[in-house]
């Protein structure tokens, strides 16, 4: 089990179509995640609890990818 935070990092000039694509497929895919996610309020932020072996390839699968600062941590149970 994984706890992975994403912060989109987008820049100001982007052209705004380019923009809107990117993010709904990005959230495209996230929505198929072996997991749960949330999106926190107020910007371009996402924590996911996800299950999978590679959660490494699921981030590097994101549209978004080349922008996104990225943490992944191993969640265990008690």
């Amino acid at each position: 089990m994984w706890l992975i935070r994403l912060v989109a990092d987008l820049p100001l000039d982007m052209d705004p179509e380019v923009r809107a694509d990117l993010v709904q497929r990005t959230r495209d895919l996230l929505g198929e995640w072996p997991g749960q996610l949330w999106r926190i309020p107020g910007g371009w932020t996402w924590v996911a609890l996800v299950d999978a072996p590679e959660p490494h390839q699921l981030i590097a699968d994101l549209p978004l990818h080349p922008w996104l600062r990225v943490t992944v941590e191993p969640v265990v149970g008690e």
